[in-house]
Protein backbone atom coordinates (compact mmCIF):
# COMPACT_ATOMS: atom_id res chain seq x y z
CA UNK A 1 0.00 0.00 0.00
CA UNK A 2 2.84 2.53 1.20
CA UNK A 3 4.50 1.80 -2.21
CA UNK A 4 1.50 2.12 -4.09
CA UNK A 5 1.49 5.53 -2.75
CA UNK A 6 4.76 6.36 -3.17
CA UNK A 7 4.49 6.18 -6.89
CA UNK A 8 1.13 8.26 -7.36
CA UNK A 9 3.47 10.66 -5.23
CA UNK A 10 6.27 10.18 -7.55
CA UNK A 11 3.68 10.53 -10.93
CA UNK A 12 2.68 13.91 -9.18
CA UNK A 13 6.31 14.94 -9.10
CA UNK A 14 5.61 15.12 -5.43
CA UNK A 15 8.86 14.29 -5.00
CA UNK A 16 9.52 14.62 -1.22
CA UNK A 17 5.88 13.52 -0.40
CA UNK A 18 7.31 10.41 -1.69
CA UNK A 19 10.77 10.39 0.03
CA UNK A 20 8.56 10.26 3.12
CA UNK A 21 6.40 7.47 2.16
CA UNK A 22 8.79 5.09 0.72
CA UNK A 23 11.03 5.59 4.03
CA UNK A 24 7.71 4.33 5.58
CA UNK A 25 8.02 1.03 3.44
CA UNK A 26 11.80 1.21 3.89
CA UNK A 27 11.45 1.20 7.93
CA UNK A 28 8.69 -1.63 7.76
CA UNK A 29 10.06 -3.91 5.61
CA UNK A 30 13.84 -3.31 5.26
CA UNK A 31 14.12 -6.13 2.55
CA UNK A 32 11.50 -4.78 0.44
CA UNK A 33 13.48 -3.91 -3.07
CA UNK A 34 10.29 -1.75 -4.42
CA UNK A 35 10.43 0.45 -1.76
CA UNK A 36 14.14 1.18 -1.77
CA UNK A 37 13.50 1.42 -5.60
CA UNK A 38 11.31 3.92 -4.94
CA UNK A 39 12.84 5.43 -2.57
CA UNK A 40 16.04 6.38 -5.16
CA UNK A 41 14.32 7.06 -7.94
CA UNK A 42 12.60 10.18 -5.56
CA UNK A 43 16.22 11.22 -3.81
CA UNK A 44 17.82 10.42 -7.35
CA UNK A 45 14.57 13.11 -9.18
CA UNK A 46 15.02 15.36 -5.80
CA UNK A 47 19.06 15.90 -6.79
CA UNK A 48 20.19 13.78 -3.65
CA UNK A 49 22.59 11.64 -5.82
CA UNK A 50 24.74 10.34 -2.62
CA UNK A 51 21.53 8.81 -0.70
CA UNK A 52 20.08 7.57 -4.08
CA UNK A 53 22.88 5.95 -5.00
CA UNK A 54 22.90 4.00 -1.79
CA UNK A 55 18.98 3.03 -2.62
CA UNK A 56 19.90 1.90 -5.67
CA UNK A 57 22.68 -0.46 -4.55
CA UNK A 58 20.29 -1.57 -2.25
CA UNK A 59 17.88 -2.51 -4.80
CA UNK A 60 20.52 -4.39 -6.86
CA UNK A 61 21.49 -6.30 -3.86
CA UNK A 62 18.36 -7.80 -3.10
CA UNK A 63 17.24 -8.04 -6.68
CA UNK A 64 20.75 -9.47 -8.35
CA UNK A 65 18.94 -11.02 -11.44
CA UNK A 66 16.84 -7.42 -11.78
CA UNK A 67 17.86 -6.12 -15.36
CA UNK A 68 15.77 -3.00 -14.02
CA UNK A 69 17.64 -3.09 -10.91
CA UNK A 70 21.02 -2.94 -12.94
CA UNK A 71 19.91 -0.83 -15.90
CA UNK A 72 19.31 1.87 -13.16
CA UNK A 73 21.82 1.43 -11.11
CA UNK A 74 24.16 2.07 -14.50
CA UNK A 75 22.36 4.89 -14.89
CA UNK A 76 22.85 6.29 -11.90
CA UNK A 77 26.47 6.06 -11.77
CA UNK A 78 26.32 7.52 -15.18
CA UNK A 79 24.89 10.71 -14.25
CA UNK A 80 26.91 10.94 -11.06
CA UNK A 81 29.85 10.69 -13.38
CA UNK A 82 28.98 13.47 -15.72
CA UNK A 83 28.34 15.85 -12.63
CA UNK A 84 31.23 17.75 -10.87
CA UNK A 85 33.73 15.49 -9.71
CA UNK A 86 34.22 16.46 -6.26
CA UNK A 87 30.34 15.73 -6.34
CA UNK A 88 30.88 12.63 -7.07
CA UNK A 89 33.42 11.88 -4.70
CA UNK A 90 31.40 13.50 -2.32
CA UNK A 91 28.38 11.40 -3.04
CA UNK A 92 29.90 7.56 -3.74
CA UNK A 93 33.76 7.70 -2.64
CA UNK A 94 34.56 7.07 -6.20
CA UNK A 95 36.06 8.86 -8.66
CA UNK A 96 34.54 10.11 -12.05
CA UNK A 97 36.66 7.50 -14.10
CA UNK A 98 35.36 4.40 -11.54
CA UNK A 99 31.37 5.57 -11.98
CA UNK A 100 31.64 5.28 -15.48
CA UNK A 101 33.31 1.52 -15.67
CA UNK A 102 30.59 1.10 -12.95
CA UNK A 103 27.46 2.33 -15.47
CA UNK A 104 29.07 0.06 -18.13
CA UNK A 105 29.33 -2.69 -16.14
CA UNK A 106 25.64 -2.40 -14.64
CA UNK A 107 23.93 -1.73 -17.80
CA UNK A 108 26.51 -4.91 -19.48
CA UNK A 109 24.27 -7.40 -16.88
CA UNK A 110 21.22 -5.53 -17.30
CA UNK A 111 20.98 -6.01 -21.33
CA UNK A 112 22.62 -9.88 -20.71
CA UNK A 113 19.49 -10.19 -18.61
CA UNK A 114 17.04 -8.56 -20.69
CA UNK A 115 18.71 -8.84 -24.15
CA UNK A 116 15.44 -7.73 -26.31
CA UNK A 117 14.64 -4.79 -24.23
CA UNK A 118 15.63 -2.21 -26.66
CA UNK A 119 16.40 0.67 -24.56
CA UNK A 120 19.46 -1.46 -22.38
CA UNK A 121 20.96 -2.39 -25.61
CA UNK A 122 20.52 1.32 -26.80
CA UNK A 123 22.44 2.44 -23.77
CA UNK A 124 24.71 -0.14 -23.37
CA UNK A 125 26.02 0.99 -27.12
CA UNK A 126 26.39 4.46 -25.83
CA UNK A 127 28.17 3.64 -22.74
CA UNK A 128 30.45 1.64 -25.28
CA UNK A 129 31.29 4.67 -27.36
CA UNK A 130 31.92 7.18 -24.14
CA UNK A 131 34.58 3.96 -23.11
CA UNK A 132 36.36 4.14 -26.74
CA UNK A 133 35.10 0.87 -27.47
CA UNK A 134 33.67 1.48 -30.60
CA UNK A 135 33.54 -1.69 -32.25
CA UNK A 136 30.92 -3.19 -29.64
CA UNK A 137 29.44 -0.15 -29.73
CA UNK A 138 28.83 -0.40 -33.42
CA UNK A 139 27.72 -4.04 -32.48
CA UNK A 140 25.20 -3.34 -30.36
CA UNK A 141 24.02 0.17 -32.02
CA UNK A 142 23.07 -2.79 -34.92
CA UNK A 143 21.56 -4.92 -32.41
CA UNK A 144 19.27 -2.22 -30.70
CA UNK A 145 17.50 -1.72 -34.43
CA UNK A 146 15.44 -4.91 -34.87
CA UNK A 147 14.42 -4.94 -31.06
CA UNK A 148 12.74 -0.84 -31.75
CA UNK A 149 9.04 -1.23 -31.92
CA UNK A 150 8.20 2.08 -33.29
CA UNK A 151 9.96 3.93 -35.97
CA UNK A 152 11.12 6.90 -33.40
CA UNK A 153 12.62 4.16 -31.93
CA UNK A 154 14.47 2.48 -35.04
CA UNK A 155 15.60 6.40 -35.62
CA UNK A 156 17.34 6.26 -32.43
CA UNK A 157 19.05 3.22 -33.22
CA UNK A 158 20.15 4.46 -36.41
CA UNK A 159 21.60 7.33 -35.04
CA UNK A 160 23.59 5.58 -32.15
CA UNK A 161 25.03 3.42 -35.21
CA UNK A 162 25.98 6.74 -37.08
CA UNK A 163 27.82 8.09 -33.49
CA UNK A 164 29.91 5.19 -33.82
CA UNK A 165 30.48 4.88 -37.65
CA UNK A 166 31.69 8.85 -37.11
CA UNK A 167 34.05 7.08 -33.99
CA UNK A 168 36.05 5.25 -36.56
CA UNK A 169 36.30 7.77 -39.41
CA UNK A 170 33.91 6.08 -41.44
CA UNK A 171 32.09 9.26 -42.44
CA UNK A 172 30.22 7.94 -45.39
CA UNK A 173 28.50 4.64 -43.33
CA UNK A 174 27.55 7.05 -41.02
CA UNK A 175 25.74 9.56 -42.95
CA UNK A 176 23.61 6.52 -44.81
CA UNK A 177 22.59 5.81 -41.26
CA UNK A 178 21.71 9.16 -40.64
CA UNK A 179 19.28 9.46 -43.67
CA UNK A 180 17.84 6.07 -42.87
CA UNK A 181 16.90 7.77 -39.37
CA UNK A 182 15.49 10.45 -41.00
CA UNK A 183 13.41 8.17 -43.13
CA UNK A 184 12.07 6.41 -40.00
CA UNK A 185 11.78 10.37 -38.26
CA UNK A 186 11.96 13.12 -40.37
CA UNK A 187 11.85 15.18 -37.14
CA UNK A 188 14.86 13.21 -35.80
CA UNK A 189 17.31 16.56 -34.79
CA UNK A 190 19.62 14.43 -33.61
CA UNK A 191 20.24 13.15 -37.31
CA UNK A 192 19.90 16.73 -38.99
CA UNK A 193 22.82 17.76 -36.70
CA UNK A 194 24.92 14.44 -37.36
CA UNK A 195 24.54 15.13 -40.60
CA UNK A 196 25.50 18.77 -40.25
CA UNK A 197 28.87 17.50 -38.26
CA UNK A 198 29.87 15.48 -41.57
CA UNK A 199 29.57 18.22 -43.21
CA UNK A 200 31.66 20.05 -41.53
CA UNK A 201 34.41 17.32 -40.96
CA UNK A 202 34.08 17.58 -44.87
CA UNK A 203 34.64 21.59 -44.73
CA UNK A 204 31.74 21.98 -46.42
CA UNK A 205 29.86 25.36 -44.05
CA UNK A 206 27.32 25.60 -46.40
CA UNK A 207 26.20 22.05 -46.14
CA UNK A 208 26.31 22.23 -42.76
CA UNK A 209 24.90 25.59 -42.29
CA UNK A 210 21.61 23.75 -44.17
CA UNK A 211 21.57 20.24 -42.36
CA UNK A 212 21.63 22.61 -38.50
CA UNK A 213 18.95 25.26 -39.92
CA UNK A 214 16.87 21.76 -41.25
CA UNK A 215 17.28 20.48 -37.72
CA UNK A 216 16.25 23.88 -35.86
CA UNK A 217 12.89 23.65 -38.14
CA UNK A 218 12.40 19.61 -37.45
CA UNK A 219 12.95 19.65 -34.10
CA UNK A 220 12.52 23.19 -32.41
CA UNK A 221 13.14 22.01 -29.14
CA UNK A 222 16.57 20.71 -29.75
CA UNK A 223 19.32 22.59 -27.94
CA UNK A 224 22.18 21.26 -30.11
CA UNK A 225 21.18 22.59 -33.33
CA UNK A 226 20.44 25.63 -32.09
CA UNK A 227 24.08 25.46 -30.11
CA UNK A 228 25.71 24.22 -33.51
CA UNK A 229 24.53 26.90 -35.42
CA UNK A 230 25.75 29.54 -33.07
CA UNK A 231 29.26 28.20 -33.69
CA UNK A 232 29.20 28.62 -37.07
CA UNK A 233 27.91 32.20 -36.75
CA UNK A 234 30.81 32.87 -34.45
CA UNK A 235 33.42 31.32 -36.91
CA UNK A 236 32.04 33.59 -39.34
CA UNK A 237 32.18 36.50 -37.35
CA UNK A 238 28.52 37.18 -37.13
CA UNK A 239 27.81 37.33 -33.59
CA UNK A 240 24.57 39.02 -33.69
CA UNK A 241 23.26 35.88 -34.71
CA UNK A 242 24.73 33.63 -32.72
CA UNK A 243 23.41 35.31 -29.94
CA UNK A 244 19.86 34.07 -29.83
CA UNK A 245 21.02 30.84 -30.90
CA UNK A 246 23.35 30.32 -28.14
CA UNK A 247 20.06 32.19 -25.87
CA UNK A 248 17.80 29.28 -27.30
CA UNK A 249 20.47 26.47 -26.62
CA UNK A 250 20.83 27.73 -22.98
CA UNK A 251 17.24 28.07 -22.74
CA UNK A 252 15.95 24.55 -23.98
CA UNK A 253 18.99 23.12 -21.95
CA UNK A 254 20.45 24.64 -19.25
CA UNK A 255 23.08 21.59 -18.54
CA UNK A 256 24.68 22.68 -21.53
CA UNK A 257 27.53 24.60 -19.88
CA UNK A 258 29.52 24.95 -23.42
CA UNK A 259 26.86 27.26 -24.92
CA UNK A 260 26.59 28.82 -21.53
CA UNK A 261 30.23 29.62 -21.73
CA UNK A 262 29.74 31.22 -25.47
CA UNK A 263 27.02 33.19 -24.57
CA UNK A 264 29.16 34.78 -21.59
CA UNK A 265 31.86 35.57 -23.84
CA UNK A 266 28.92 36.88 -26.70
CA UNK A 267 27.52 39.24 -23.46
CA UNK A 268 31.19 40.20 -22.48
CA UNK A 269 31.69 41.36 -26.22
CA UNK A 270 28.45 43.08 -26.01
CA UNK A 271 29.52 45.46 -22.91
CA UNK A 272 27.14 42.91 -20.88
CA UNK A 273 29.83 42.31 -18.54
CA UNK A 274 27.21 41.71 -15.37
CA UNK A 275 25.40 39.17 -17.44
CA UNK A 276 28.26 37.34 -18.65
CA UNK A 277 30.01 37.48 -15.22
CA UNK A 278 26.68 35.47 -14.06
CA UNK A 279 26.79 33.01 -16.56
CA UNK A 280 30.85 32.41 -15.97
CA UNK A 281 30.25 31.84 -12.40
CA UNK A 282 27.23 29.90 -12.76
CA UNK A 283 29.33 27.29 -14.62
CA UNK A 284 32.35 27.63 -12.35
CA UNK A 285 29.96 26.93 -9.46
CA UNK A 286 28.68 23.77 -11.43
CA UNK A 287 31.78 22.49 -13.11
CA UNK A 288 34.69 23.55 -11.39
CA UNK A 289 36.55 21.52 -13.88
CA UNK A 290 35.48 24.17 -16.71
CA UNK A 291 38.53 26.15 -16.31
CA UNK A 292 38.11 28.16 -19.34
CA UNK A 293 34.92 29.50 -17.85
CA UNK A 294 37.58 30.81 -14.60
CA UNK A 295 39.59 32.66 -17.39
CA UNK A 296 37.10 34.83 -17.96
CA UNK A 297 36.54 35.64 -14.42
CA UNK A 298 40.14 36.13 -14.34
CA UNK A 299 40.02 38.61 -17.48
CA UNK A 300 37.65 40.29 -16.18
CA UNK A 301 39.65 41.48 -13.00
CA UNK A 302 42.28 42.23 -16.04
CA UNK A 303 40.21 44.83 -17.74
CA UNK A 304 39.30 46.59 -14.54
CA UNK A 305 42.74 47.01 -14.02
CA UNK A 306 42.96 44.53 -11.18
CA UNK A 307 46.21 42.67 -11.97
CA UNK A 308 46.77 41.09 -9.05
CA UNK A 309 43.30 39.90 -8.61
CA UNK A 310 43.60 38.22 -12.41
CA UNK A 311 46.73 36.37 -10.57
CA UNK A 312 44.60 35.48 -7.92
CA UNK A 313 42.18 33.80 -9.90
CA UNK A 314 44.60 32.28 -12.31
CA UNK A 315 46.62 30.27 -8.89
CA UNK A 316 43.29 29.17 -8.39
CA UNK A 317 43.11 27.43 -11.78
CA UNK A 318 46.83 26.37 -11.87
CA UNK A 319 45.83 24.76 -8.36
CA UNK A 320 43.11 22.33 -9.78
CA UNK A 321 45.84 21.86 -12.99
CA UNK A 322 49.37 23.00 -13.12
CA UNK A 323 49.43 22.93 -16.60
CA UNK A 324 46.47 24.60 -17.75
CA UNK A 325 46.99 26.58 -20.23
CA UNK A 326 44.17 29.28 -19.44
CA UNK A 327 45.86 30.06 -15.95
CA UNK A 328 48.99 30.41 -17.77
CA UNK A 329 47.80 32.80 -19.74
CA UNK A 330 46.03 34.77 -17.31
CA UNK A 331 49.48 34.97 -15.73
CA UNK A 332 51.11 36.21 -18.86
CA UNK A 333 48.70 38.87 -19.38
CA UNK A 334 49.10 40.36 -15.88
CA UNK A 335 52.78 39.96 -15.81
CA UNK A 336 53.01 42.13 -18.37
CA UNK A 337 50.12 44.54 -16.87
CA UNK A 338 52.62 44.72 -13.98
CA UNK A 339 55.70 45.08 -16.47
CA UNK A 340 56.88 41.83 -15.57
CA UNK A 341 58.38 41.45 -19.47
CA UNK A 342 60.60 38.02 -18.37
CA UNK A 343 57.96 36.55 -16.63
CA UNK A 344 55.02 37.49 -19.04
CA UNK A 345 57.31 35.73 -21.37
CA UNK A 346 58.08 32.69 -19.30
CA UNK A 347 54.35 32.00 -19.27
CA UNK A 348 53.50 32.90 -22.97
CA UNK A 349 56.13 30.07 -23.22
CA UNK A 350 54.05 27.52 -21.01
CA UNK A 351 50.79 28.15 -22.94
CA UNK A 352 52.71 27.97 -26.60
CA UNK A 353 53.95 24.52 -25.64
CA UNK A 354 50.61 23.07 -25.02
CA UNK A 355 49.06 25.90 -27.61
CA UNK A 356 51.44 26.83 -30.16
CA UNK A 357 48.97 28.71 -32.34
CA UNK A 358 47.09 30.70 -29.33
CA UNK A 359 46.30 34.35 -31.25
CA UNK A 360 46.77 36.33 -27.88
CA UNK A 361 50.24 34.84 -26.48
CA UNK A 362 51.65 34.92 -29.54
CA UNK A 363 50.61 38.67 -29.72
CA UNK A 364 51.35 39.05 -26.57
CA UNK A 365 54.79 37.47 -26.93
CA UNK A 366 55.55 39.59 -29.93
CA UNK A 367 54.95 43.19 -28.32
CA UNK A 368 57.35 41.73 -25.40
CA UNK A 369 60.08 41.05 -27.49
CA UNK A 370 60.24 44.33 -29.33
CA UNK A 371 59.95 45.90 -25.84
CA UNK A 372 62.93 43.90 -24.92
CA UNK A 373 64.98 44.64 -28.13
CA UNK A 374 64.78 41.45 -29.68
CA UNK A 375 63.10 43.02 -32.55
CA UNK A 376 64.13 40.54 -35.02
CA UNK A 377 62.48 37.55 -32.50
CA UNK A 378 59.76 40.39 -31.98
CA UNK A 379 58.78 40.07 -36.16
CA UNK A 380 59.18 36.62 -36.62
CA UNK A 381 56.43 35.73 -34.04
CA UNK A 382 54.64 38.72 -35.37
CA UNK A 383 54.62 37.11 -39.30
CA UNK A 384 53.90 33.80 -37.77
CA UNK A 385 50.34 34.91 -36.27
CA UNK A 386 49.78 38.10 -38.63
CA UNK A 387 49.65 34.73 -41.65
CA UNK A 388 47.09 32.90 -39.11
CA UNK A 389 44.80 36.11 -38.43
CA UNK A 390 45.61 39.55 -40.29
CA UNK A 391 43.08 41.09 -38.15
CA UNK A 392 45.96 41.33 -35.46
CA UNK A 393 47.76 44.03 -37.30
CA UNK A 394 44.71 46.01 -36.34
CA UNK A 395 44.98 47.87 -33.03
CA UNK A 396 41.97 47.52 -31.81
CA UNK A 397 42.08 43.41 -32.35
CA UNK A 398 45.57 43.17 -30.57
CA UNK A 399 44.38 45.26 -27.69
CA UNK A 400 41.40 42.99 -27.47
CA UNK A 401 43.54 39.68 -27.44
CA UNK A 402 46.26 40.82 -24.74
CA UNK A 403 43.34 42.74 -22.92
CA UNK A 404 45.23 45.86 -23.27
CA UNK A 405 44.94 48.68 -20.20
CA UNK A 406 44.38 52.66 -21.42
CA UNK A 407 47.87 53.33 -20.90
CA UNK A 408 49.16 50.57 -23.60
CA UNK A 409 46.82 51.27 -26.48
CA UNK A 410 49.59 54.12 -27.87
CA UNK A 411 52.09 51.44 -27.02
CA UNK A 412 50.55 49.09 -29.44
CA UNK A 413 50.07 51.70 -32.35
CA UNK A 414 53.03 52.08 -32.50
CA UNK A 415 54.43 48.88 -32.76
CA UNK A 416 52.23 47.86 -35.30
CA UNK A 417 52.77 51.04 -37.06
CA UNK A 418 56.46 50.48 -36.82
CA UNK A 419 55.68 46.70 -38.13
CA UNK A 420 52.87 47.58 -40.60
CA UNK A 421 54.96 45.90 -43.12
CA UNK A 422 55.15 42.66 -41.98
CA UNK A 423 53.14 41.25 -44.59
CA UNK A 424 54.35 42.95 -47.76
CA UNK A 425 55.58 40.64 -50.25
CA UNK A 426 59.97 40.86 -50.49
CA UNK A 427 60.74 44.00 -51.77
CA UNK A 428 57.46 46.20 -51.56
CA UNK A 429 58.78 47.00 -47.97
Amino acid sequence: MLVNQGNGLLEHNDFAGAVATFQKAVQEDPSFAAAHRGLGIALWRQGKLGRAWQEMNTVARLEPESARAHYELGRLAGDIADGPAKNAATDTALSAGDLRAIALSEVQKASSLAPHDFNMRLELSQLELNAGRKKDAQADALGAIPLASTAAERALAHVALARAFTSTGDEMRAEAEYKKAIQENPSSGAAWLGLGEIALVQQNTAQAAQYFNRAVQQAPDFGPAYAALAQLYIQAHQRTEALPMLQKAVALDPGDWQSQYELGKLLMEAGESAKAKELFTKVLAARPDFLAAGEQLALMHLRQGDAQGAMERAQQLLARDPRAVEGHRVMALAYWRERQADNSLAECAQVLAVDPHSTSMLALQSLVLWQTKRRKDARRVLLEVARSDPSILSPVVFCRQIVCGSADVTLVREFLRENRWILAPPGGQ
